[in-house]
């Protein structure tokens, strides 16, 4: 089990990321939070010390705890989606589905999926107020057929894959690089022109190499960021989402 300091420091974190702390403003006093989670002085300052050592928050002489205005850190694991991950650690993102058609791919998708049609779901997700992720999933038409009807807000396409088409995702290939919008990315995403965001590009497959999902998601830089932590024997990645998306 887990020490005690651990489970207030990620339950600090989960507060702080719903607004109910909010950046650049002080946490409440040591003492009220220590009689809340019913722990010692010490066992709080533990947790707030690991906190500070994230970067989440800031010890101000004389002044108190302050949440610090950026990102704040998430854990995402496995071959969920952003949203699956964000709601397992009860961040809520919201969804809006901006279409979903069979269409033509380019010749790189196609190839890619092997598939010369494509069910194109395109959807943004935001935080709060604030559009954090646009994101462009491609399904083969022979499976996305039965997912015409299906509402992408609300439910998680690998879940729509798994319960319509019997088809379970197993693994994942992903490509991170650097992009400058264009003038309609930048009006879904609420930034200038030609700002420079983060490209997610994932194939993701059965677990006989037959391809599935091809996504492209773009990730607002300012508003989300991806670290992935390097172990011996495991790798995770860690989705970072700003406090300031909460306002």
């Amino acid at each position: 089990m887990a020490p005690k300091y651990v489970s207030i420091q990620d339950d600090l974190v989960r507060r702080i990321a719903a607004a109910e702390f909010r950046a650049g403003r002080p946490l409440p006093p040591q003492r009220e939070l220590s009689e809340e989670y019913g722990v010692s002085l010490m066992t709080l300052r533990q947790a707030l010390r690991a906190l500070e050592d994230e970067g989440v928050v800031e010890q101000v002489a004389g002044k108190g705890t302050f949440v610090r205005a950026h990102r704040v850190p998430y854990l995402a694991a496995g071959l969920g989606s952003i949203v699956d991950d964000l709601a397992a650690q009860g961040i809520v993102m919201t969804t809006v589905q901006l279409r979903a058609e069979v269409v033509t791919p380019t010749p790189d998708i196609a190839e890619r999926l092997r598939a010369d049609r494509v069910l194109e779901v395109e959807r943004l997700r935001l935080v709060g107020a604030q559009p954090v992720v646009h994101q462009l999933s491609r399904i083969p038409a022979a499976l996305g057929s039965a997912l015409l009807d299906a509402d992408f807000r609300t439910t998680s396409l690998y879940h729509l894959l798994t319960e319509r088409c019997g088809r379970v995702p197993a693994r994942a290939t992903e490509t991170l690089t650097p992009v400058a919008v264009t003038a309609d990315l930048a009006h879904l995403l609420a930034v200038p022109r030609g700002t420079l965001c983060l490209r997610s590009t994932r194939l993701t497959l059965e677990r006989d190499a037959t391809p599935l999902v091809a996504d492209e998601a773009t990730l607002v830089s300012a508003r989300m960021e991806v670290r992935i932590e390097r172990h011996t024997t495991t790798q995770q990645l860690r989705y970072h989402v700003g406090a300031s998306t909460q306002d």
